[in-house]
């Protein structure tokens, strides 16, 4: 268990995605909508376009209803540039990804994300809060585990006498009509306590997913970085086995999705689900329980997508070891060293620094060989030049100051950030230009008000251009103090999340 000192809280308060989400600022727009398009529903993952278009109508029935107090919308930027911030590398809460034999993106919740959400569930307290079942189930399992890992044959054999007479007896009881069966009580409970475990088992299939993925990420960087011959990183890494199906993780969802598929299990485990739900006493229940309506193709959904998963990574290992007995050497040379650098620069490279960092990769000379013979014009006929021989003499003009072409304003865009990110603090993570220009006015003229523009435009500041409604900027210029105005689409500056 780890020991919960300061600095692994420190540290996990700046790496896990679950508190970086309950910390965001628009953590009830991201909370409140992926708990609609995946919990609620159940969904394993959702197609790119799809979530944009569910965002997309999800914001408008928020901006309809929450308005700043300004009279501009809550969130202004559109559902994709959210959906793109989500899906972030780097500290995002979606993962995206291109399925198998497909050609449209999908994304999925990270497993923190779902955590915290069903963490929020938890908070909301129950109505009903039970004890007996749970201290029934954890006697069994104890007693299981004891007697299945004891070696002393004498003590099983008392213990299976000892269920079979348990049995015995309740079948006598049965047959003189003396089983009363469950109450009420003890229904509801044992129902609540199913609700919770299906719903524990299936958020647990995102973690186990991720877990596979991690795992074949570690063995790709030790084979990367170990630089062996392909039979010394199958002694190494594999141990002659395959170390995805040989890891905890791989045995315990092998035997739970061959138990699920077995026919006999699977036809006993439908007619019992069926059963319960029209049952008298949790009816009721059920029917205010989609989970437990539909649970059974939820398991199976979820379980051969990880299943599907692991086959997948389990292949695509398989390959990238075979690689290197291949003929082209000198080419697998070449991308083991640049993902070995990836590795190595990602391990030295802070989160943020690496961010931070654009230049990743130069290369050291590039230069292309451009022939001009086919850019060459075909053969034309020359005109006949005619030249007008009569001489005019030049009107002379009026002398015109050009000095003003020569000024140069020296606009400081680092400025302007620093000004646009003081805004954003004062405005709640959102402003427009118009409050931007009218919390720090306009110095330079034009130019100033055209740089706001291009930060916007090159997104060197997250914004949001609304071409379809129209903003006024006014600034005094130095010559006489006139008032100058311009109108241009409404940009919406916004702090990134």
């Amino acid at each position: 268990m780890q020991d919960f000192n300061f600095e692994f809280l420190e540290q996990l308060k700046e790496q896990s995605v679950a508190l970086k989400l309950l910390r965001s600022p628009h953590f009830p727009l991201i909370g409140s909508f992926f708990y609609q398009a995946f919990i609620r529903k159940n969904r394993r993952s959702v197609p790119y376009q799809e979530l944009i278009a569910l965002l997309d109508h999800f914001l408008s029935d928020i901006n309809e209803s929450y308005l700043n107090n300004d009279g501009s919308e809550k969130y202004p930027k559109s559902a994709r540039a959210y959906i793109d911030d989500w899906i972030s590398n780097k500290g995002g809460y979606l993962r995206k990804y291109l399925p198998v034999n497909t050609d449209e993106p999908e994304c999925d919740l990270l497993p923190d994300v779902e955590k915290a959400l069903r963490w929020l569930e938890e908070m909301q307290g129950k109505s009903f809060v039970g004890t007996e079942s749970r201290l029934k189930l954890l006697l069994q399992l104890i007693g299981e585990l004891v007697h299945g890992t004891s070696e002393d044959q004498q003590s099983k054999l008392a213990t299976l006498e000892q269920k079979k007479a348990d049995v015995e007896q309740q079948i006598q009881a049965v047959k003189l009509g003396m089983d009363l069966g469950y109450t009420n009580t003890q229904v509801r409970e044992k129902m609540y306590l199913i609700a919770d475990m299906s719903r524990q088992l299936l958020g647990d299939f995102r973690q186990v997913e991720a877990n596979f993925r991690a795992l074949d990420k570690d063995t790709r960087k030790k084979i990367t970085l170990g630089g062996l011959q392909k039979g010394n990183v199958l002694d190494a890494v594999f141990n002659d086995q395959d170390i995805i199906d040989d890891s905890d993780e791989g045995k315990s969802f092998g035997a739970f999705f061959e138990l699920l598929m077995h026919g006999d299990m699977r036809e006993s485990m439908r007619g019992d689900l069926k059963a319960l739900l029209n049952l008298e006493h949790s009816k009721e229940f059920a029917s205010n329980d989609e989970l437990l309506q539909h649970l059974y193709s939820y398991l199976l959904e979820a379980g051969a997508k990880v299943n599907g998963t692991k086959v997948q990574i389990t292949d695509q290992l398989r390959r990238y070891i075979q690689e290197q007995s291949q003929d082209n050497k000198r080419i697998l040379e070449l991308i083991r060293e640049y993902e070995a650098a990836v590795h190595q620069k990602v391990d030295q490279i802070d989160n943020s620094e690496l961010l931070a960092e654009k230049n990743f990769v130069e290369l050291d000379s590039f230069q292309a060989q451009i022939s001009q013979f086919f850019s060459r014009n075909l053969y034309q006929v020359k005109q006949q030049e005619s030249f007008e021989l009569a001489i005019t003499e030049q009107q002379s003009s009026d002398e015109v100051d050009l000095s003003r072409l020569f000024e140069v304003s020296h606009i400081n865009e680092f400025e302007l950030q620093k000004q646009i990110d003081y805004c954003l603090q004062q405005y709640q993570g959102q402003a427009t230009l118009a409050q931007v220009i009218e919390k720090y006015p306009i110095q330079y003229g034009l130019d100033e008000v055209l740089t706001y523009v291009k930060l916007a435009c090159e997104q060197m500041v997250s914004a949001n251009i609304n071409q379809e409604k129209s903003q006024i900027v006014s600034w005094q210029t130095d010559i006489q103090g006139q008032q100058r105005q311009l109108s241009l689409p409404t940009i919406t500056f916004v702090r990134e999340l």
